[in-house]
């Protein structure tokens, strides 16, 4: 099958995954509600103290899995549980509040006279509601819960639901997703930050045609089933993901009902054993199976054919296309130009000082104003993983590593937050220059794990290739980290 991994990887970075902009925009508008909570609760319930431990975040921001919307009538959804002490909820009597005495107050609370629409009591929640009718429609729920301790000294929580109190915990479904995440990234280097990107890129699969067209499971049961069908990690991601599929076809083709694997003591997340989305989701599944097994036909091992496949998957309008004819031209000025500068896919040593020259063209120049000096520094370790073995740390320009290796990249900086991470990739030789698409140079915004700080790769191509960190605030680059040598044998 056609490498179109980077185009994918890229797809994702700029098109699924939230920008870091947006999302500081969401968990700006999650404080400000979280601040008339802190401030205003306490008029409508004398004597509950709240601060900022008070909230749980919950959800798929909670969880990074979040993705962009792609259609107007989609709507972002930030949830914040609220939890407060049982015997703090009582009214001006004495007397315990119900469920919905207390959403009711938390609503009260959050009302603002700014607000073109007034927050709304929902079934488990309260909603505040931004930006009705654009792209970024969002909303902020707010759970609320009430905890005590039993007899036996053991926490307890409830939600505040509909009409009475149930049993909850706002916590539980976070700390497991957070412990696989852990759990697989120390098995396998890279494999959990995978996990939560093929959640990203399968909900993208889901949510790329409107309601009326598809009608695909939420993200709760998504996230379950790529914990069960995970497949081996994999450098490729467009391998990953194919592979995942493989693994989710058959899953469903034995059982379509889905456990809550967070609360394995509840009843199932389905709620029939023939759900009508799961059923269709294994049926568009297997179409998508059907247009990538297209691929291992030899007449099809192109990136014509590979952007077909994938553009049916991921309805990427036009991002694939322009991502193509893009590396076109670059291939081709590469391919004039790469006899003449064959310099530049070596590593040259004068004494004990390594000199870098790869000044080649597909290369290209940070897009940022660099104001490098007292600003503080970015340093990179590079980890390198063979399938079954642990982590293995490797210096820049050390000795070769072989093929099919997992690489991660950890930056450290002294540059205070809030700033963005970018990571620029090169290779050169032979082996990567013959191959369509082969050829790296630019930039990618860094994942949300650590806030960008780790990055992933594969050793792929022999010859000699590098990786920096830029560190960026305000639009300005104020550390990068030099280049970090990998050489592939």
């Amino acid at each position: 099958m056609y490498d179109y991994s980077e185009r994918i990887e890229s797809f994702r970075d700029q098109k699924v995954r939230l920008s870091s902009d947006f999302l500081e925009k969401l968990l700006a508008h999650r404080q400000s509600n979280r601040d008339r909570l802190i401030s205003r609760l306490p008029d409508e319930i004398p004597g509950v103290t709240l601060g900022q431990s008070s909230f749980k975040p919950q959800g798929s921001v909670a969880m990074q899995t979040v993705i962009q919307t792609k259609y107007v009538e989609d709507e972002y959804d930030i949830d914040d549980g609220l939890v407060l002490w049982r015997h703090q909820l009582v009214d001006e009597d004495g007397k315990e509040l119900t469920a919905v005495d207390l959403k009711e107050k938390v609503r009260n609370a959050l009302k603002d006279g700014r607000f073109s629409r007034q927050p709304k009591i929902c079934t488990n929640c309260v909603r505040v509601f931004y930006a009705d009718t654009d792209e970024e429609k969002h909303h902020v729920d707010f759970p609320a819960y009430r905890r005590w301790e039993d007899e036996n000294g053991n926490e307890r929580r409830e939600l505040a639901g509909e009409k009475d109190w149930a049993e909850s915990d706002p916590t539980q479904v976070n700390v497991w997703f957070n412990d696989t995440v852990e759990s697989r990234n120390n098995s396998v280097a890279g494999k959990g930050t995978q996990f939560r990107q093929l959640i990203q890129l399968l909900k993208r699969f889901c949510r790329s045609r409107p309601d009326d067209q598809w009608d695909m499971p939420n993200g709760m049961k998504l996230s379950m089933l790529v914990h069960e069908c995970q497949p081996a990690y994999n450098a490729r991601i467009d391998v990953a993901f194919r592979d995942l599929l493989t693994s989710l076809e058959s899953r469903l083709l034995r059982s379509k009902r889905i456990l809550n694997l967070a609360h394995p003591s509840r009843p199932a997340i389905t709620k029939t054993d023939y759900d009508s989305n799961v059923v269709e989701l294994l049926e568009h599944t297997q179409e998508a199976l059907a247009q990538l097994k297209e691929l291992d036909k030899s007449e099809n091992d192109n990136m014509d054919a590979a952007r077909i496949a994938w553009d049916w998957i991921f309805r990427s309008d036009g991002f694939f296309k322009e991502f193509d004819d893009k590396r076109k031209e670059e291939e081709k000025k590469a391919a004039s130009q790469y006899q003449n500068q064959s310099v530049g896919s070596k590593l040259v040593r004068v004494g004990q000082t390594a000199m870098s020259f790869f000044n080649v063209p597909h290369r290209q120049r940070p897009q940022w104003n660099m104001q490098l000096v007292g600003q503080g520094q970015v340093r990179v370790k590079g980890y390198f993983t063979r399938e079954g073995f642990r982590p293995q740390e490797f210096s820049s320009d050390s000795c070769s590593l072989p093929k099919q290796c997992s690489l991660t990249f950890e930056a450290t900086t002294t540059v205070s937050r809030p700033f963005h991470v970018y990571w620029q990739v090169v290779n050169t030789g032979d082996e990567a220059s013959s191959v369509p698409g082969g050829l790296r140079g630019g930039f990618c915004e860094g994942i949300t794990e650590r806030g960008g700080l780790v990055r992933n790769e594969g050793t792929q191509y022999e010859g000699n290739h590098w990786i920096e960190c830029f560190i960026v605030k305000q639009g300005v680059c104020v550390a990068r980290s030099g280049e970090f040598v990998v050489n592939i044998a």
